[in-house]
């Protein structure tokens, strides 16, 4: 009777045991009482960039310039200067040296956290970030800017909360019609199998990650990165001028643009029968430009007024201003719309990215 209770008692307590096991196994709790996902190097809007860019932009939005001063900022984790000496003899991914370690997204659905390895994250990421109708191997592209991106900011850590990503996130099932979840399921596939098909590759600068910044269209050449970013390099992207978005044409009244103007941290004097452009860089976008007695950022207008891009010239027609802007983003880095042209023409996804990125290595983690 005696070892019928002993056993009963076991039986009772056994779910409770092998839960808690399976708890502290996860670490989830431990791990956040620790600090252990909470290290993390701090980044502003330049390493958010702007997603990449707009919202439609926050396709891009991720990895932008600082929407202040226009100005690439940089971090710890950030490659120094200098030439790549170990920019490898090959081009090709290769192999890094050591054990491959499984990296985590701690994400909470309903309440519940859990863990994502981050291989099978990156799919939704990828399926907010660019269109995912465009070639394969502009989506393998993308796959690889966003594994590095994301290791570059564990800094070496195997896990991280979804909320220090700051990313958009497209989960199965999503889309409010059938339509839009058939679509969402085949965008997903298409990006399952560009993260598969790079099989953990990213790219590296003297042995970092860098900071891959990405956008949507380019002014027809992309932008050259301040001297902490050697590998971000002006090229020639002439097939952006070729599509039919690659332009726009803005309109304001002189009140409403003053009116704009006038939010910009700062501004004073905004006189907009007084306006002159001071600097354009060599790609054409806008670095900085005079209204009335202030001077201000290509960056800084363009958020003022909404645009897509910081590449636009100004022009006045009696009581309007008109705005014509060149390309979409911020103009560093990757071009999507490049990328696609490229990867239609025969280009793969490594000849691709050491076109945009100059000097990387392609390694596979």
């Amino acid at each position: 009777m005696r070892r019928w209770v002993i056993g009963f008692a076991v039986m009772l307590l056994m779910p409770w045991v092998v839960s808690l096991v399976w708890m502290r196994s996860a670490g989830i709790e431990a791990k956040a009482e620790q600090g252990l996902l909470s290290d993390q190097t701090e980044y502003g809007e330049t390493e958010q960039a702007g997603q990449a860019g707009d919202r439609s932009g926050r396709k891009e939005a991720l990895w932008r310039e600082d929407q202040s001063d226009g100005e690439l900022q940089e971090d710890s984790g950030n490659p120094g200067n200098g030439e790549n000496e170990n920019a490898a003899d090959s081009n090709e991914p290769s192999e890094a040296s050591g054990e491959s370690r499984k990296r985590k997204i701690l994400v909470e659905r309903k309440g519940i956290k859990t863990y994502i390895d981050l291989e099978d994250y990156l799919p939704g990421v990828i399926a907010c970030q660019i269109d995912t109708s465009y070639h394969s191997e502009a989506l393998k592209c993308q796959a690889v800017i966003a594994r590095t991106y994301v290791y570059r900011l564990m800094d070496g850590r195997t896990e991280i909360y979804e909320e220090e990503l700051d990313m958009d996130y497209l989960g199965e099932g999503e889309g409010s019609l059938t339509g839009d979840r058939m679509k969402a399921v085949d965008s997903l596939k298409r990006c399952r199998e560009a993260v598969q098909d790079t099989g953990g590759v990213v790219m590296k600068y003297e042995d970092r990650y860098i900071l891959p910044l990405f956008h949507a269209i380019s002014a027809g050449r992309t932008r050259e990165g301040e001297v902490d970013f050697p590998y971000l390099q002006s090229v020639e992207s002439v097939s952006d001028t070729k599509r039919d978005d690659y332009m726009q044409v803005m309109e304001w009244s002189q009140d409403s643009f003053a009116e704009a103007i006038s939010q910009i941290p700062g501004a004073s004097g905004v006189d907009v029968k007084q306006m002159q452009t001071i600097k354009k860089d060599e790609s054409g976008y806008m670095v900085e430009m005079k209204i009335g007695s202030g001077s201000y950022s290509g960056d800084a207008i363009q958020y003022a007024l909404g645009l897509p891009s910081p590449c636009f010239g100004v022009e006045t027609e009696g009581n309007v201003i008109r705005v014509r802007i060149r390309g979409r983003g911020h103009g560093y880095g990757l071009s999507q719309a490049g990328a696609d042209a490229m990867a239609e023409s025969g280009w793969g996804y490594e000849d691709i990215l050491n076109y945009y990125y100059k000097n990387i290595s392609l390694i596979s983690e």
